[in-house]
């Protein structure tokens, strides 16, 4: 017998898995924290490599310039210049990142739970039929002890 309920359930349940981002189903796995630091450090990652190539490639197109000029350049002004540039564009992109992983993980976090809540009713109907099913043939679950381990219950009733 088909229960409407049932079936109702696991069409949202269905619909919700093939409309949705499979990366928000990812997601759930994550604190809303740990999730955003997470996203913040790979993009403070790839800002890195981003940066020191960029700056790695702009030697490379002057290369014969930054030869002439070696002698007559002031160190610690290149290296600020660089370093400056640096902590700069490592803080445009934290913050870039944070908001955008903030936003995506409260934008998923609804589906989540609506999700969640489906699947939760749904485990809850199954069990239910299986219940009363077991209670029809006869068969009832009958727990000799709550908690310790299967090995030592046999051990102690022999």
């Amino acid at each position: 017998m088909l229960d409407e309920e049932k079936i109702k359930l696991m069409t949202k349940i269905t619909i919700y898995e093939k409309n949705e981002d499979i990366n928000d189903l990812e997601l759930a796995r994550y604190y809303k924290e740990d999730y955003v630091k997470y996203g913040c450090l790979k993009t403070l990652i790839a800002t890195t490599v981003c940066y020191w190539l960029c700056v790695a490639v702009y030697v490379l197109i002057h290369f014969e310039k930054v030869l002439n000029d070696i002698n007559t350049m002031d160190y610690f002004r290149v290296i600020s210049l660089l370093m400056g540039g640096y902590i700069v564009s490592m803080i445009v992109f934290y913050i870039y990142a944070f908001v955008v992983y903030n936003y995506k993980y409260s934008k998923a976090k609804h589906g989540i739970i609506k999700y969640n809540r489906n699947l939760t009713k749904l485990i809850k109907l199954y069990e239910k039929d299986e219940a009363h099913d077991e209670v029809l043939k006869g068969k009832v679950k009958v727990y000799s002890m709550i908690g310790g381990d299967m090995e030592e219950d046999n051990e102690s009733t022999y």
